[in-house]
This record gives C-alpha cells, sequence and structure tokens, in this order.
C-alpha cells in the first residue's frame, strides 16, 4: 500500500552520500522500544499495532518498487523506565539495529541520548516533547511538537474555562518539569495564580503523602475563592488513575476542576479503574492532534479493527515514523546511522502520512500542529474518553464542539 507522497529537495542529493556502509539488502532489522508495560502501557500497546501496520505496507511498497530488501521490526519493552529504555537500545545495537522507533517519554529519551548520539543510532519519536530536548544536528528527531505550544493551550484552557488559582502536581522529570514550567508561565500571563506546586516521584505507587499535604490547601482556596475558581493541573502518565482514585479520600479535592494532558488523554487505565472519579472532575487533556485525511482514515479503520478501541493521536505518528525511517534508509541507499541521519529532514519535511505533513524544524522535531482536548464522561453504564475541543496553535484558539 503506497502512503506517501514527497519529492526529495536538491540539498540531500547535493550532499556527499557516506560510503562503505552497509548495503540494503536480505531483511535489515529496525528497533521499536516501547512502554508495553510501566506508566504508559496502554499507549505502548497501541503504537505496537500501529507499526507492525506500518511494517507490512512498507514491505509491501518496498516490493512493489523492486527494492532488495525488507524490514523486520524487533520490539523491545521499555517498561516506561529511562534505565530499561538504555538497556534494551544496547542490547538492540548489539543485533546491528542502526534506527529505532520510540521511545514514547522524554525521560527515556534523555537517558538514551548519548548512547544514540555516541554510537550512530537514529531515534525518531512519536511521543517525546519535552522542551530541552530540542537539540540540532543529533541523533534525535521527534515526529510531534514539543511542550511549548501544549503549555500554552494548557494555561488558555483554565484560564478560559473561568479558573484562576492552579494547584499544579506534575512528575518530577524531563518532561513534568519542562510542562510544568511551560504551563505556568502561560497561566500566569494571562493572570492566573499557581497557589502550590507538588512535585512527586515518578516511581511513586502510592500518593497518600503528596494528596494529605494538598487537600487542606484546597480546602482553604474553596474558602477563599470558590470551587468553581480553583483547578488542579495534573502533568502525569496513566499513574494518574490510581491519583485519583486515592483522591477521592480527599472529600474537597474532588469538589473542583483536574485538567491532565498528553500522558492522561486518552489512557485506556484512567477509565477502566478511576472513571468516575475522572468524570467528576472532568479531566480535560491535551494532546497532539492528527488532521483527518484520507491515510488517516484507513489506518484508523485498520487499527479499530486490530485493537478494539479507539487508537490514540501518538498511533498515527508511530506509524510514520516508521516510514519516515524506511524512507530515509532509501533515500541514503544504505543502512547506516549517520547516513539515515543526514536524509531523514529532508525526506520528513516531504513525506505526507497517516498523521500529515511531518516537516521539522531546525532542531529535529516536528514544526506545528495544533492539539485535541478530551474529556471523561459517562457513556450509558462505563466511562470514556471524548474529543471536546480543538486548539489552533495559528489563531492561539480553542474551539469546543458540540
Amino acid at each position: 500500500m503506497l502512503l506517501l507522497a514527497f519529492s526529495f529537495g536538491a540539498g540531500w542529493y547535493m550532499s556527499p552520500k557516506p560510503t562503505g556502509r552497509p548495503v540494503l539488502a536480505g531483511q535489515i532489522s529496525v528497533g521499536a522500544i516501547l512502554a508495553l508495560t510501566g506508566d504508559l502501557a496502554t499507549f505502548g500497546t497501541r503504537e505496537k499495532a500501529a507499526i507492525e501496520l506500518a511494517e507490512i505496507d512498507i514491505n509491501e511498497y518496498l516490493a512493489r518498487t523492486g527494492a532488495n530488501f525488507t524490514i523486520k521490526v524487533l520490539y523491545e519493552d521499555t517498561e516506561t523506565k529511562p534505565d530499561v529504555a538504555l538497556q534494551k537500545l544496547q542490547s538492540l545495537a548489539a543485533r546491528g539495529v542502526k534506527a529505532v522507533v520510540g521511545p514514547l517519554s522524554s525521560g527515556e529519551i534523555r537517558n538514551i541520548k548519548g548512547y544514540a548520539d555516541s554510537n550512530r543510532i537514529v531515534i525518531v519519536s512519536q511521543s517525546s516533547t519535552a522542551v530541552d530536548l530540542s537539540v540540532p544536528g543529533d541523533f534525535v528527531f521527534r515526529l510531534v511538537t514539543d511542550d511549548i505550544p501544549q503549555g500554552r493551550v494548557l494555561g488558555k484552557l483554565l484560564y478560559e474555562g473561568g479558573i484562576r488559582y492552579a494547584f499544579l502536581v506534575y512528575r518530577g522529570d524531563t518532561y513534568g518539569d519542562g510542562l510544568a514550567a511551560m504551563f505556568n508561565q502561560t497561566f500566569t500571563s494571562l493572570g492566573g495564580r499557581v497557589l502550590d506546586s507538588i512535585r512527586y516521584n515518578p516511581d511513586a505507587t502510592s500518593f497518600s503523602v503528596e494528596l494529605s499535604a494538598l487537600n487542606p490547601k484546597v480546602q482553604q482556596a474553596i474558602q477563599q475563592h470558590g470551587a468553581d475558581k480553583v483547578a488542579v493541573e495534573l502533568i502525569a502518565f496513566e499513574e494518574a488513575a490510581q491519583m485519583l482514585m486515592q483522591a477521592q479520600d480527599y472529600a474537597d479535592l474532588l469538589r473542583i476542576s483536574w485538567y491532565g494532558c498528553d500522558g492522561t488523554a486518552m489512557s485506556s487505565k484512567i477509565v477502566s479503574q478511576a472513571g468516575a472519579q475522572a468524570a467528576q472532575v472532568g479531566m480535560l487533556s491535551t494532546i497532539f492532534t492528527v488532521a483527518a485525511n484520507d491515510k488517516f482514515t484507513s489506518l484508523r479503520q485498520r487499527l479499530l479493527a486490530k485493537l478494539g478501541e479507539e487508537p490514540d493521536e501518538y498511533a498515527y505518528l508511530a506509524y510514520d515514523c516508521l516510514w519516515v525511517i524506511a524512507l530515509s534508509m532509501l533515500a541514503a541507499d544504505q543502512y547506516d546511522g549517520n547516513a539515515i541521519r543526514l536524509a531523514l529532514p529532508y525526506v520528513a519535511n516531504s513525506y505526507f502520512g497517516a498523521s500529515g505533513w511531518t516537516k521539522l524544524n531546525a532542531n529535529g522535531d516536528r514544526a506545528a500542529g495544533d492539539y485535541a482536548i478530551y474529556a471523561v464522561v459517562q457513556v450509558g453504564g462505563t466511562y470514556d474518553w471524548v474529543k471536546a475541543a480543538t486548539y489552533s496553535v495559528a489563531t492561539d484558539t480553542i474551539t469546543w464542539h458540540g
């Protein structure tokens, strides 16, 4: 299935190609390091399904174009842990892998970046968004925008929703620190006030200490400003389910609205384990969104059949990550990390995939994109995520649906 429309810029052809590298022949292994367990497991499962479909489509394309090679994806589970991600990347490198899809989180990217750069292994992430990982000329590429626009939409989302006082609760890692700073900057610039910030250990399994400290402060804020003016901004992964369940032991915490982020949006763990609590507080969550197009629609139907549930946006990006890697290998005409790194920006800037145009900026991150805003609602006797609004980066506006 041909799912691309691109033409290479003259710059790549004018650049000298490295010589003496492994040629493209036979079966070539490409890696995928995904969070198949841990705090992003439901996302990793969906993305693995999308990559499996991409592998089928790419090999069909290679066969039709007479290529002398096929690709084989080798999957590794990072458990959403930075140290495990490094171990799995080293394992793939020992098997000759030069290009990898993933990992999901910025903490994992930060921990593998030095090894990837030193060993010339191309990393193409579908969902890492930390601002401090936007580095030009390295071996890390991201088909998603960094957290500068997400911080902007989160700040606007709260403020335009009437929230003037926020409690910021966030993961103590690269992702959490960066997005918390971006949110704080926007929310306060609009006139909001962050009453308290709680940075928690991302490896924690219980949040009673954080919640017991937060509850009296929320109670005081409600008394002074009213429950409709106060909210929690939670920057988390799927540990948010545990936090929401434990929050029911503190009555005041569920009297105010909670907002999430791309680490919570579309999480099946949240709706299955803490659906009632999430629906009670709204749990409005932002995530980079994919504009509908024919390729998106086709892939969505295939993923629905494969998964039995609605895929999140990052599944479409994971699909495109493998395509961009494969096409960069073709452009480089060899399986070499540095050659792929040189070709990839030109390929991405010309590729239109399931997630749309994958144009990159000078840092190797997606140049632009809008955000969807999801909420948890009760549908019959169950709870699910519904798209409540869309944020346009170009116009800096939020449009509500329905």
